[in-house]
């Protein structure tokens, strides 16, 4: 059986028969448009092209689109399949850096806890070979995850199993698992954080305990899963590795005079910098023996609030008080300054764009600063953008294009980078009242923008380059966020009154409520599965309840954890691979798996 026939989920199952003919009538959908092939002596000029040019044609069109396209004829249905196009478009949706994350869940798996990742959706062993055939294949990744999104989205319900149950403290963001999905930390006082295991079996075990001498300030995974950072007020940073064995070793620890409040690994996982109270950061690099040193102190002024790398690790971008500050890495491995962004006000955040060539900085003084990379690798300032009121946030969209800002006056602004590196403003999009967030889509094409006065607006680029607004959804009493679904396909509502709503996109452009659920009291917690298809919501009222798209397009409530004696849930998280974690109210974190619900199967 070749998986691609059954990629329902994208607009229905592909042809069976391989050898169907031209001449026979077929019809289907692309581009939301009736396609109908007539009985003719001479084949359509599409199928007289060669297979890779009508390959490169059909990258145009959405996954859906060619789903629906493959059923107008047996040919085209032949160079989907043989190009694995479906699935190469339904990767697509994802943001370049989504796509890398994704493609970290299957990396660390070996072939038989794949294979049982795939049988807790499907009892089709056909399928399952279909797919571990395919293994050393480059496209391997996008298949694997493509399949799995159809399986689970055909569950109409979930069997869920208690997995683990551990001892927690606290409702902070040190709770995650690992991008892989196979670890979890899980703080269990102020001072001390634990690292479990997910065994062969499903089941977890304690890897190792982290302990400081003061609370701990920070947890973070390492992008490849294989390196933790922790730091404290004890004055340190801690780093461990993953051995081949499966156990955790501390590496290396990174002492500070003061406070240390954060510490974040560069995008390859090569270096760690840490920012202190005292005015340093410090970075370390790992050597090919494993371990760790120091590479660099950069000495600042004043406490060193956040240090972080861009994408392509070659920069890094300290903010001190009312300045932020870039350093370049040179080929002996030192770092230099290369820019100074002084503000007169305190500098609330920094970020780089995707791109590694643009850093914007927003400060208390109500100014927005844009620098950029010249080509001699200098860096210089391009745009100086002044509020009359607070600014609350400024992001580069995904492609690096486009950047977004949001003011307590009432305005989301999105600017355009021209060609001579500076930025123009494209688009003043107004609210009633301040606009606390201004988000892009993960494809870049949208701004979704929310405001106090209880509107949420979406905006689109056209063709052309103009923006123009697609929907402003109203009578959201007080809502309290809103975001973007990976895929960039749906908005997930927080919506007050104990509600999340789910909007998509319809056929013509527009938005639509598809769903709304709600809660018996406050939601307090809310996550996105990696492929979008799948909500999760934890309340005061003791559940947390798990909703999902059909293959039909529509949402679901799929299944509901409860907690013991209807404690809290105040914290919920998704795995990479179809896991739940619950933080409770009772102090206690639990693992719940999501499998098919076979009673529903049978």
């Amino acid at each position: 059986m070749h998986f691609i026939k059954s990629l329902s989920c994208f607009g229905g199952s592909l042809s069976s028969t391989a050898d169907q003919s031209r001449s026979e009538r077929r019809s289907g959908t692309a581009m939301h448009r009736n396609v109908f092939i007539h009985k003719r002596k001479k084949p359509s000029p599409l199928l007289r092209l060669p297979e890779e040019l009508q390959s490169k044609i059909f990258t145009y069109l959405q996954a859906h689109d060619i789903a629906k396209l493959a059923q107008v004829n047996s040919h085209i249905n032949n160079t989907i399949k043989k190009g694995d196009l479906i699935a190469k478009a339904w990767c697509r949706r994802f943001a370049l850096s989504y796509q890398t994350l994704l493609k970290t869940t299957l990396t660390s798996k070996d072939k038989n806890q794949l294979e049982g990742w795939l049988r807790r959706f499907t009892k089709n062993e056909a399928l399952i070979k279909s797919i571990m055939d395919r293994q050393e294949s480059k496209y391997f990744p996008v298949l694997f995850l493509s399949t799995v999104t159809k399986l689970m989205s055909e569950c109409e319900t979930f069997k869920l199993e208690t997995k683990a149950t551990f001892p927690a403290f606290g409702k902070s963001n040190f709770f995650k698992f690992s991008p892989d999905g196979h670890h979890v930390i899980i703080p269990i006082d102020k001072e001390t954080v634990k690292i479990y295991g997910k065994k062969d079996g499903g089941s977890w075990e304690e890897k190792i305990t982290i302990s400081h001498d003061d609370w701990v300030r920070s947890v973070t995974f390492s992008a490849n899963s294989r390196h933790v950072v922790t730091t404290s007020d004890d004055k340190t940073a801690k780093i461990y590795d993953l051995s081949t064995d499966g156990s955790w070793v501390e590496k290396a620890t990174i002492s500070h005079v003061k406070s240390v409040f954060k510490g974040t690994f560069s995008p390859d996982d090569c270096y760690v910098v840490t920012a202190s109270i005292d005015g340093k950061a410090k970075i370390y690099g790992k050597q090919d023996d494993g371990s760790w040193v120091e590479k660099a102190i950069i000495s600042h002024d004043d406490c060193v609030n956040s240090a972080i790398f861009s994408a392509d690790g070659l920069y890094m971008m300290a903010i001190e008080h009312r300045r932020a500050i870039i350093y370049g890495k040179q080929d002996d491995g030192s770092w230099v300054k290369k820019a100074i962004i002084s503000h007169y006000k305190p500098v609330r955040s920094a970020k780089f764009s995707a791109d590694s060539r643009h850093l914007v900085t927003v400060s208390d003084d109500h100014m927005v600063k844009i620098n950029g990379l010249k080509a001699d690798g200098s860096w210089e300032q391009t745009n100086i953008i002044p509020h009359f009121h607070k600014l609350n946030s400024a992001k580069f969209s995904n492609d690096s294009r486009h950047l977004v800002t949001c003011s307590n006056d009432g305005t989301a602004t999105i600017y355009g980078k021209q060609d001579d590196g500076s930025w123009r403003i494209e688009i003043i999009i107004y609210h009633e009242d301040r606009v606390f967030s201004a988000t892009f889509s993960p494809d870049s094409r949208r701004v979704l923008t929310c405001g106090d006065d209880d509107k949420l607006k979406i905006f689109s680029q056209e063709v052309n380059g103009s923006w123009k607004v697609e929907a402003v959804i109203s009578r959201l009493e007080r809502f309290f966020s809103a975001q973007f679904s990976h895929d960039s396909r749906h908005v997930f509502i927080d919506s007050g009154n104990y509600t999340v709503k789910i909007c998509g996109q319809k056929a013509n452009g527009s938005w639509e409520e598809k769903a709304s659920f709600s809660h018996e009291l406050a939601i307090n917690s809310i996550d996105i599965s990696p492929d979008s298809r799948h909500l999760v919501t934890a309340s005061t009222d003791g559940t947390a309840k798990i909703y999902g798209q059909t293959s039909h397009g529509t949402w679901k409530e799929k299944a509901t954890i409860i907690s013991e004696q209807f404690n809290a849930i105040n914290l919920v998280i998704f795995s990479a691979d179809g896991h739940v974690l619950t933080v409770h109210e009772d102090n206690t974190a639990k693992i719940t798996e999501l499998r098919m619900n076979e009673l529903m199967t049978d």
